[in-house]
């Protein structure tokens, strides 16, 4: 009988029916982290529970991947200030994005734009866009920042995020990953985890309300690897390129001593 109404409750929130309940019910994945569902938000995720090559894990509350914060609702902001104790909110976003639609503020969080995208930056080649995003200067000015207000934010998470959540966040968590030490085929994986969350229907309210019915582009395996072919192209290699971005060994020992765990 127990294991019955256990599964029925992982059946009911996973469906929504039981109220009350929000993204500290859902489940915790070593490969996705834990879906937080907002109803301001979709693509949503606390990287905790992610497990690293050698088994460690990182720290829940702590990394926070998310799309714009622009339509959060009050119980939004309480959940992400109170339960996930959101203490910096990165927005990776260009400027002219940033003042068009701004993201709702949190309470006691810090706000930092860190564009990886020029004010009208815009490429109608995908490939070339995430060739883009670890080659151009402004992206990686934007990244370097990401990284030193991780290094500095010693309690609570950092929320860092775009407009979907898919593209300029998906490098970016790539990034955090790869110097985290979690394997190439676990980021794959949840990078392409927003395709899932991005295609929860009615609460895509990150979308335009004049224009509802706007698609969105899938995430695909081949836009990260044209990310991951430009860094060895330009800087030989990944690590080398996390050092471009200031993550010495010394600095990536350190972050990984602040967010992961042997728990």
């Amino acid at each position: 009988m127990r294991q019955f109404l256990q599964r029925l409750t992982l059946v009911l929130l996973a469906t929504g029916l039981l109220t009350g309940c929000t993204a500290q019910a859902a489940p915790i994945s070593t490969t996705y982290g834990q879906h937080i569902s907002l109803q301001g938000g979709s693509n949503v995720q606390d990287l905790g529970g992610i497990t690293t090559t050698n088994g460690r894990k990182i720290k829940a509350h702590r990394l926070i991947r998310s799309n714009q914060l622009t339509h959060l609702t009050k119980a939004d902001t309480k959940i992400l200030a109170n339960h996930y104790q959101v203490k910096v909110v990165a927005d990776l976003r260009a400027r002219n994005e940033i003042q068009a639609a701004p993201d709702v503020e949190l309470a006691n969080a810090a706000y930092d734009q860190d564009s990886v995208v020029a004010n009208g930056q815009v490429t109608g080649n995908t490939l070339q866009y995430y060739r883009d995003l670890v080659s151009t200067p402004v992206a990686r000015r934007g990244y370097t920042a990401l990284f030193h207000q991780l290094l500095t934010n010693h309690s609570g998470a950092l929320l860092y995020h775009c407009t979907y959540g898919k593209d300029r966040t998906g490098v970016a968590t790539m990034l955090i990953l790869s110097a985290l030490g979690v394997s190439k085929k676990t980021i794959l994986q949840n990078y392409l985890y927003s395709n899932v969350n991005l295609a929860r229907g009615s609460r895509l309210a990150f979308k335009d309300p004049a224009k509802p019915n706007q698609p969105f582009k899938h995430v695909t395996a081949a836009n990260l690897n044209a990310a991951y072919q430009e860094i060895n192209h330009q800087y030989g290699s990944l690590t080398n390129f996390l050092r471009r971005l200031g993550l010495t060994p010394a600095k990536q020992q350190q972050l990984r001593q602040m967010y992961l765990t042997n728990r």
